[in-house]
């Protein structure tokens, strides 16, 4: 994205004031309450690195932790009971004027979302981890997007390790928005709530919900030491392929930002 309202010169003068709003993914100031307790440490060890040009002063890398909410796609509806942390960086070139944005990583616990599939709920049972699968925008609009491409890795012995939901050249196109929500039917609109500071030392975070519950969610993959042999078995359980309208994500989160300067 380009400053293309300044001059080179005028941009320099201008600069803090333009940072402030554009480097502050859209978070607002009017405390409320937290759902959850604030994480007592955040994790910034997976900043992506910088592009070449990128300013570490005017640089900034989030980290935004999910503490609660739900996974719902096709028949596994799962409650996320574990944090998981998403970490990114916006980024301006002082040379370019130009604004980025950098995907660093999604770190999440496997969670348990089908006990026995095969019998025995011990030894059997299918847990779920979703992964990155590509994509990731951050478009300017007034209920700070974020669009982002998943794939869920479903983990079970019988599975082998490449059976997912969803692949890098096929995700789960999240849409995920503080707004409210226009889904296709079933579903119903929901809503999400603008980013807020709740604390201010020692360093400042900001509560938001994001929501989506118009994506689509493709068929399973690779299922079976990666041969795709129990795909079938994997999509009749879970109800894959799945329409739009039939699937909700809700993330309850805390974020935090540092510029570069400081890491």
């Amino acid at each position: 994205m380009k400053l293309t309202r300044f001059s080179r010169r005028g941009s320099r003068l201008a600069l803090p004031a333009v940072l402030a709003a554009a480097l502050t993914f859209g978070l607002g100031s009017t405390a409320h309450a937290a759902p959850d307790p604030i994480p007592s440490s955040f994790d910034f060890s997976d900043c992506p690195a910088l592009p070449a040009g990128a300013d570490p002063l005017f640089s900034h890398c989030f980290v935004a932790v999910v503490t609660s909410g739900k996974f719902q796609i096709g028949k596994f509806d799962q409650s996320i009971e574990k944090p998981m942390r998403i970490t990114f960086a916006q980024t301006l070139n002082l040379d370019t004027f130009e604004f980025g944005t950098v995907f660093g990583k999604i770190a999440a616990d496997k969670m348990l979302i089908q006990g026995g599939l095969f019998g025995d709920p011990l030894l059997t049972a299918v847990y779920a981890k979703p992964e990155y699968a590509g994509s990731f925008e951050l478009p300017t609009s007034d209920d700070f997007r974020i669009r982002i491409g998943l794939k869920v890795r479903l983990i079970n012995p019988f599975l082998g390790s490449n059976c997912t939901v969803g692949t890098n050249s096929n995700p789960i196109k999240l849409d995920l928005t503080t707004g409210t929500t226009n889904p296709p039917a079933p579903n119903t609109p929901i809503s999400g709530s603008p980013a807020t500071i709740v604390q201010t030392s020692p360093i400042e975070v900001r509560a938001a919900k994001h929501v989506d519950n118009s994506f689509a969610v493709p068929g399973a993959k690779g299922c079976v030491f990666g041969g795709g042999v129990a795909d079938w078995l994997i999509n009749q359980v879970g109800g894959f392929p799945s329409a739009a309208g039939k699937n909700t994500m809700i993330q309850n989160e805390y974020i935090v930002q540092k510029s570069y300067s400081e890491l």
